[in-house]
């Protein structure tokens, strides 16, 4: 008999197979393509796959290694809702502040929500990931967004 160990990590791999599946199945009319000559399907059936892949190790490990007997950690509701609030703070202010301030507010603000990260470090980590997301994707990426919006006058294109 089949016996769960680890029952949190087991419906975490089994979610993230069908999350994976839900994928392969809404893009099945995506040309794939080869590696070679990569249609619009590639990327997300190969992130699908890397991802079914993924959930099996998690089940296979949630059968072979037991949880501790720890008492559960009382939920951390303020990491929760900052980290769904984000995505779509992202997408209502991407066109109006600019992707920098648009990934520094988030990044930062997501970060609060770490018991482990202090003031100095969630500036930092939001400064990085700022300036890093405006040279990979205006500059090397060349893709049509601006650093800074149409709220941001002076730094504006």
């Amino acid at each position: 008999m089949l016996k769960i160990r680890n029952g949190r990590d087991f419906v975490g791999g089994a979610a993230m197979i069908v999350v994976s599946l839900l994928f392969i199945a809404f893009g099945r009319e995506l040309d794939v393509g080869n590696s070679f000559q990569m249609g619009p399907g590639y990327f997300p059936v190969m992130l699908s796959l890397l991802l079914i892949g993924i959930g099996v190790l998690i089940i296979v490990q949630s059968l072979v290694v037991a949880v501790r007997d720890e008492p559960d950690a009382p939920a951390n509701w303020k990491a929760s809702i900052l980290v769904i609030l984000a995505p779509v703070f992202f997408g209502l202010a991407l066109s109006r502040l600019g992707l920098a301030p648009t990934m520094f507010l988030m990044v930062g603000g997501v970060s609060c929500a770490s018991r482990y990260a202090g003031w100095r470090h969630s500036i930092a980590l939001a400064l990085f990931m700022a300036i890093s997301s405006v040279v990979l994707f205006t500059r090397l990426l060349s893709l049509p967004v601006s650093a800074f919006g149409p709220w941001i006058p002076f730094l504006s294109n």
